[in-house]
């Protein structure tokens, strides 16, 4: 006896819009779990190349027990010409044929990308990376006028020599306790951040000009500002700039590395800033 069977004809409309369902709820849970998983990625890269420049300045003060001024031509080793602390870091970073290069022609070698110097998770860069920079130095570390500016006070407005002195003995807060290095964007309105240029230029490589008054925000009085947008970002005066709403990216001098949060006072900040205050810092470091 024959048994005949007959065949499915494929999905049913509801049996599609079923799967079609699932798969949209599926991709609702994968979506945020995939960003999570490149904002900690593009985090960790950016933590990396900050401890990889405070590694380099640990091998210069050790090369001749002194830190590179702000930007100056220092006065002891072979330097031919002035430069910001970025460029007398390159050959610490794995770039001493950039900064040669540098020596010989600084308009050229200060257009070269430099990937230590650049963060992946810069909401402002763009396809041109080269020349930028995204982890600037704080003035009141490297320039001597920042060492002798109070930490509750504004700075001299930055000039296109900014000499500096600062070896570790000098900083009697501890180097554990003073920042020297804080995320920058690399794009910011007109101007933004590049690693050769000097203090009084809107692309220049540095924060710390004037003491906070107010916690992380928008404003030209914030500690840092907080994910600006293009229209937002000021170039002047200095300002750090995190690239996440939750805090921002600091080397600390002993060479570790910190992510310090958006509601942090403005005291605290300034006194983190500052190497030879002599004030305790706040809880909320």
């Amino acid at each position: 006896m024959k048994r005949y069977f007959g065949r499915r004809g494929g999905f049913t409309m509801v049996e599609l819009l079923i799967i079609l369902a699932l798969l949209l709820l599926l991709l609702a849970f994968l979506l945020p779990a995939v960003a999570r998983l490149r904002e900690a990625s593009g985090r960790a890269q950016a933590m990396n190349n900050q401890k990889q420049i405070s590694l380099g300045l640990h091998s210069f003060h050790d090369s001749f027990r002194k830190l590179p001024p702000a930007f100056d031509k220092p006065d002891f080793g072979n330097f031919q010409i002035p430069g910001s602390v970025h460029v007398f870091l390159l050959p610490f970073v794995e770039q001493d044929n950039v900064f040669q290069q540098y020596q010989m022609n600084q308009a050229e070698a200060g257009n070269a990308l430099i990937p230590t110097f650049v963060s992946p998770m810069d909401p402002s860069l763009k396809d041109e990376k080269n020349g930028v920079q995204n982890h600037a130095a704080n003035l009141r570390f490297f320039a001597d006028s920042g060492l002798k500016t109070k930490h509750d006070a504004d700075m001299p407005a930055p000039k296109a020599t900014e000499p500096g002195n600062t070896t570790f003995v000098m900083v009697t807060d501890g180097l554990s306790n003073t920042v020297w290095y804080a995320t920058k964007y690399a794009f910011c309105g007109n101007g933004g951040s590049r690693y050769a240029s000097p203090p009084n230029k809107i692309t220049a490589a540095f924060f710390g000009q004037n003491h906070a008054q107010e916690k992380a925000g928008l404003g030209a009085k914030a500690t840092f500002q907080v994910m600006p947008s293009d229209k937002e970002c000021l170039c002047t005066p200095l300002l750090a700039q995190s690239f996440e709403k939750q805090g921002i990216i600091a080397g600390l001098a002993d060479g570790s590395v910190r992510f310090l949060t958006a509601e942090m006072s403005a005291e605290t900040w300034n006194r983190l800033l500052h190497p030879t205050d002599g004030l305790p810092l706040g809880s909320d470091f």
